[in-house]
């Protein structure tokens, strides 16, 4: 798939079919990919990956995060596999989440690429960094705070719906 199809076909999924896992091949790509993004200075040692697949500990993190944020919907949408992305403290303020962006970005695009439904996840990420014990459960190195998280898997209902690209952000141009 070229980059701007990639682009224009990456959705926000919020109805994955549980019972449907990712292949190997497809998760091995999408990690890689954001293991290819852009990190400032190149400390690439300041960023850490937790994939999780297990069933009970996709429920824990669920059931965790809707007592974080009150609720009682499912805020993993029923995904196969979440993957949060950490960060230590960077060499210079702030950078972790520029970052963080960057290796998701590459994860969600690369997911899309490859046919995998993908959403951002925030919530879930700042809801587990709150939670120390629940972070030492997942294997979150100590001194890294997992910043963001995306949901894998495939949809309960799939679409192939492209979205028209252009630019919709209030811009200006300096010549």
């Amino acid at each position: 798939m070229e980059t701007m199809k990639a682009i224009a076909k990456r959705k926000s999924t919020r109805a994955f079919n549980p019972e449907k896992g990712i292949a190997k091949a497809d998760l091995d790509a999408i990690l890689a990919a954001g293991c290819a993004a852009p990190v400032g200075a190149g400390d690439y040692s300041s960023l850490h990956l937790t994939i999780i697949q297990s069933k009970e500990m996709l429920d824990k993190i669920n059931k965790a995060v809707q007592a974080a944020f009150k609720t009682d919907r499912d805020v993993l949408y029923g995904a196969p596999v979440l993957v949060l992305v950490s960060s230590s403290e960077p060499k210079f303020p702030n950078i972790q989440y520029a970052n963080v962006g960057c290796v998701m970005e590459n994860m969600l695009l690369a997911a899309t690429d490859r046919g995998v439904d993908n959403i951002y996840l925030w919530g879930a990420a700042n809801a587990v960094a709150q939670m120390p014990e629940l972070r030492k459960e997942l294997g979150i190195p100590e001194g890294f705070t997992p910043i963001s998280g995306a949901a894998l898997g495939y949809a309960a209902e799939s679409s192939s719906a492209e979205k028209e690209l252009g630019i919709t952000l209030a811009a200006n141009y300096v010549s």
